[in-house]
């Protein structure tokens, strides 16, 4: 046997589990995205089986793309998610790591507490977020605004800064519950709960930054703005693609969130819609979830290419 074969041989059992463990769902979601599999239907009861002779071809992709008003939305809704939360973790994480990186009493005690959040399970980051944080009544938020509102109401009385402030309206807090808005808590908390996520990959990177070329930068009159426009952020491009392709692919998922902050009321992405769908129609429940699999693909495929080519740079 040759050195090649027996770490094939060793190889094979997890590759073909693997493979079963997502070739076998995959297959069943693209069988129910071609037939009518509807499990509370009492005029046709023939359609609450997975039958092949409910075969329906493309009639569920096109009630979904056509006909299923909230198809369109929750794609646009996903894409502005997953990107706003991208942006904010990569631009919080960065400025995070660098200043996390210099050498502080209790730096030790900071870190730890920075990446905490990240451990904290979905469901419970927005169940916190949206009742104790988000509140407009019994969060922080409606307590911040109440007292602000305090605070202007006295000041009105100064003699000479009461004209000022008398002009000032009375500012009301927003309801993160609201369909306008929902989709706001849901980045404001999963930002806050993955940005420790890039710290934690930033700072790991930074342990290996040049400092000969910083102190050669500082020699020549380099100010920190350059040095980091110019040494650092190139040295962090490989951890800034490798953050953004795993968020993406992770972001893409959420439902938790969603659920807790607005039931989905205009506030859906794709699991979300294709969780209404499983309630009752699997054909157009599978539908949807295979336009999930292509967008998550074709994020992905773009996000490697991005990744590569920062590599092979």
């Amino acid at each position: 046997m040759s050195k090649r074969t027996l770490p094939r041989l060793l190889q094979t059992p997890s590759v073909i589990l693997l493979l079963i463990w997502m070739l076998v769902p995959l297959s069943m979601t693209l069988y129910f995205s071609f037939i009518r599999y509807n499990l509370n239907n009492l005029r046709r009861p023939e359609w609450t089986t997975p039958s092949l002779s409910n075969w329906r071809g493309f009639g569920n992709y096109e009630f979904v793309l056509f006909k299923a008003k909230d198809f369109w939305f929750a794609v646009q809704n996903s894409l502005f998610i997953v990107s706003s939360i991208i942006v904010l973790t990569v631009v919080l994480g960065l400025a995070i790591a660098v200043l996390v990186n210099r050498s502080f009493l209790g730096r030790g005690i900071v870190r730890v507490l920075l990446i905490s959040p990240f451990f904290v399970m979905p469901a419970v980051n927005a169940v916190l977020w949206i009742n104790m944080i988000l509140d407009p009544v019994l969060g922080l938020q409606g307590l911040a605004v109440a007292g602000l509102n305090d605070m202007i109401d006295g000041l009105r009385d100064f003699p000479i800064l009461g004209a000022f402030f008398s002009l000032w309206p009375e500012i009301d807090p927003i309801s993160f519950r609201a369909t306008q808005t929902s989709a706001y808590a849901v980045i404001i908390m999963v930002t806050w709960q993955w940005t420790p996520f890039a710290v934690l990959i930033f700072m790991t990177s930074l342990q290996s930054e040049d400092q000969q070329q910083k102190e050669a930068a500082i020699l020549d009159g380099a100010n920190a703005w350059s040095m980091f426009r110019n040494l650092t952020l190139p040295h962090l491009g490989r951890p800034i693609a490798i953050v953004v392709m795993i968020q993406a692919i992770f972001h893409l998922s959420l439902y938790a969130e969603i659920e807790i902050v607005s039931r989905g009321n205009g506030n859906k992405n794709l699991p979300y819609l294709i969780g209404e769908f499983s309630t009752n129609n699997i054909g157009a429940a599978s539908a949807t979830g295979i336009f999930a699999v292509i967008l998550a693909n074709i994020v992905a495929i773009f996000l490697l290419r991005m990744v590569g080519k920062t590599l092979m740079d």
